[in-house]
């Protein structure tokens, strides 16, 4: 049986979970693709920390060179969050040739076009479905329904953390509520201002967006309002208009444009995007052909988020790619559509 050695970069809340699903699972795994995946070395700041897992001593380093200086190492995930230090893992793994997974919206949103290259260029493989929307493949959703149909418009709740919050707000819980057990389930970032502002849900749309129409727009260029203004006085009207308040990612394909939005709005109680409670999100996508389609799934936590992350290293081992949008990667800068 073909072994599949794995550089973890960060233990922390999803590094964990992906770790553990991989240890707990790894039979079943190997049974179900022939390919018995390893661990081999988890890269961490504090070898001393308190996990959610027990680390075998012998795994662990603080040392990037650990990995990269491995030549038997085939696939690097990288789970540390932030943008920097993350940005110039995925960087160094691609230009070595290597397989990538990663979690991170952050570096995905801001530099996709210049990293879709590198893979190019090096012969690597770079996914990063978990940075969208956790437990839902919405990325390889989008992919195969561009095969054979054209996307006019999609929208959804992408930022599980947020739903939660306003989920608690309306049912009448007060903010400091709210945010505690957010925090407390781990639903939150590490800088709250990043889901709070909306600037999470910006990421993600960026994502989506250069999935669905082949634009490259930084979070930073979409029009973007968060949650912090809502008060209980806005719930309260939401409400005697029979709707309820979400955080509404949109991006609309018009007349050759792409319009992008993050902003809360109010959305009646019978409408699909209301429906989805805590830390659930939901993804509507209006196509030509096949109409609506609505995709919901858990979009925040451990296990949700590393479920993805596994999920894409198994579309690594099945040798699935995304769709390449060839005048953006070549370019480095948007291209296909025009986008305000």
């Amino acid at each position: 049986m073909k072994t599949l050695k794995i550089g973890l970069f960060g233990c922390g809340t999803v590094g964990s979970g992906v770790y553990a699903i991989l240890t707990e699972q790894r039979e079943r795994i190997a049974g179900e693709t022939g390919v018995d995946i390893e661990i081999a070395r988890v890269c961490v700041r504090d070898p001393l920390k308190q996990r959610a897992v027990v680390l075998p001593p012998e795994i662990v380093t603080t040392d990037a060179a650990a990995i990269f200086d491995d030549p038997e190492i085939d696939v690097v995930i990288e789970v540390i969050g932030g943008e920097r230090d993350a940005l110039g893992i995925i960087s160094r793994a691609l230009v070595q040739g290597r397989n990538v997974v990663t979690a991170n919206k952050d570096v995905i949103a801001k530099y996709l076009p210049q990293l879709r290259r590198l893979e190019e260029l090096h012969g690597g493989h770079l996914v990063y479905g978990a940075s969208v929307c956790g437990s839902v493949p919405i990325l390889k959703i989008i992919d195969e329904t561009l095969l054979t149909d054209r996307v006019g418009a999609l929208r959804g709740v992408v930022n599980g953390s947020t739903n939660f919050i306003l989920t608690r707000l309306a049912d009448g819980w007060t903010w400091d509520e709210a945010l505690s057990l957010a925090e407390a389930n781990g639903f939150l970032e590490a800088d709250p201002s990043a889901d709070l502002s909306g600037a999470d849900a910006a990421r993600k749309l960026s994502i989506l967006a250069f999935h669905a129409f082949g634009v490259h727009v930084l979070p930073e260029d979409i029009d973007t309002t968060g949650i912090e203004a809502i008060t209980a006085e806005d719930l309260e009207r939401a409400t005697a208009a029979r709707c309820t308040i979400k955080l509404v990612a949109e991006a609309i394909l018009d007349d050759g444009e792409v319009r992008l939005s993050v902003a809360p709005r109010a959305v009646p109680l019978d409408s699909s995007l209301a429906s989805v409670r805590d830390e659930v999100n939901i993804v509507e996508i209006d196509c030509d052909g096949i109409g609506t389609q609505r995709f919901t799934g858990k979009g925040a936590g451990s296990y949700p988020t590393a479920n993805a992350v596994v999920s894409d290293l198994l579309d690594i081992l099945a040798r699935r790619r995304y769709r390449r949008w060839a005048a953006v990667i070549a370019a480095n800068e948007p291209g296909g559509v025009e986008c305000v």
